[in-house]
């Protein structure tokens, strides 16, 4: 059984020594990885689940449709604020290292004037990240500016009728939830921050809505009846 500490995956991770040798955690391949496509630990969702609270010490596990997992040890106290990540990794010749090791958190005041905001500090660049990635071959969890290969928003890899359908359906999804949580548009008079909230998202989806079928191929608008069309562009 082989172990490594941070500093020696970090310098690993630089060489590219152990690129794409491993199994257990996922492999990927060689072409262009997204943000949807690599396994990833999201800050807003440990908070979410109460995965990191103040004044505690808190332990337990996190796993992925991959069949990837680790165990984890958050602390946000006075002796310490950090993610503690232990994980094992499997070689082709089925020779197994175990990684334990920790990474920072800190935390800078918000704009809002109210309370602090939590990031992670990258374990390879030191910058504040919400979200560490682990792909390309990568041993350890980073942020996605620290990878050599870039990592894409999956919006980089699509063509412009693509981007503009998913844009539309996911707009469409989140005004969908948002219109649920709306009680009432007005209050004391006043619009509602969540209705003016709802409004621009609006705007935004009529505006992806209305490019969705101009860019539309030209065969397919051939095949599609001229006024159709016209209502489909321009409807609310």
């Amino acid at each position: 059984m082989v172990e490594w500490d941070i500093l020696d995956l970090v310098i690993l991770d630089h060489l590219d020594f152990f690129q794409n040798n491993y199994l257990n955690m996922g492999r990927c391949g060689t072409g262009a990885i997204t943000t949807g496509e690599s396994i990833r630990i999201e800050l807003p969702y440990l908070l979410k689940q109460g995965y990191i609270r103040k004044n505690y010490t808190i332990s337990g596990s996190l796993s992925w449709t991959n069949g990837s997992s680790v165990s984890f040890v958050s602390s946000f106290t006075e002796e310490g604020r950090y993610i503690r990540l232990s994980y094992y990794l499997e070689s082709y010749t089925g020779e197994r290292t175990n990684h334990d090791y920790k990474i920072q958190l800190t935390t800078i005041p918000s704009n809002l004037g109210k309370g602090e905001i939590i990031y992670f500090v990258c374990p390879v660049t030191g910058r504040r990240a919400r979200i560490l990635y682990k792909c390309y071959g990568s041993q350890i969890w980073k942020c996605r500016t620290s990878y050599r290969n870039r990592i894409y928003y999956e919006s980089q890899q699509c063509s412009k009728l693509d981007f503009h359908n998913r844009r539309y359906w996911a707009l469409d999804k989140e005004l969908e939830r948002l219109n649920k949580r709306r009680k009432k548009k007005f209050y004391h008079g006043k619009e509602t921050r969540l209705s003016r909230r709802i409004q621009a998202l609006k705007n935004k989806k009529n505006y992806h809505d209305y490019l969705r079928w101009i860019i539309l191929p030209k065969a397919l608008k051939r095949g599609m009846n001229a006024e159709l069309i016209e209502s489909l562009q321009w409807r609310q």
